[in-house]
């Protein structure tokens, strides 16, 4: 029974390491492509919200605004320029190194996952005033820097 039992924990170890490093592999892969190259940037308005579902990297966009939740996770509106109207919104998971700034240069691998409206809540509410309201692509983060 003790070796059926330790086979069984080796499988299951093995098995969460292939995933692990599928899921690493994943978000250090190239296999993003800029999300230039995939959208209009300057109209993201003529997607409708079944189309902003893909896998994007977004090189070098400016961060907007920030605020934290009670987890101390970062949540960022960031655009492709500091005058664009075309918001991303994006919660960065605490236990990270670098702390972002509004005006800072980030660049983001992850998923788009459809429209969300700006909203002040308690996790929003060191947005800047001018952004609660508007509507934004959420984008769920699998690495950045």
């Amino acid at each position: 029974m003790k070796k059926k039992y330790r086979i069984l924990v080796l499988v299951a170890t093995l098995f969460l390491g292939v995933l692990l490093t599928q899921s690493f592999n994943r978000a250090n892969a190239d296999d993003y492509p800029d999300i230039g190259t995939k959208y209009d940037l300057s109209n993201m308005k003529q997607y409708s919200d079944d189309q902003l579902f893909d896998s994007v990297t977004f090189k070098n966009f400016y961060v907007k605004s920030i605020s934290f939740d009670r987890h101390h996770n970062e949540r960022i509106v960031f655009t492709n320029v500091p005058e664009s109207k075309t918001y991303f919104f994006t919660v960065l998971r605490g236990g990270h190194k670098k702390h972002l700034a509004v005006g800072d240069s980030v660049t983001l691998k992850g998923d788009l996952n459809g429209r969300v409206t700006l909203e002040k809540t308690q996790a929003n509410s060191w947005f800047n005033k001018s952004l609660f309201g508007k509507d934004a692509i959420l984008v769920l983060t699998d690495s950045y820097k």
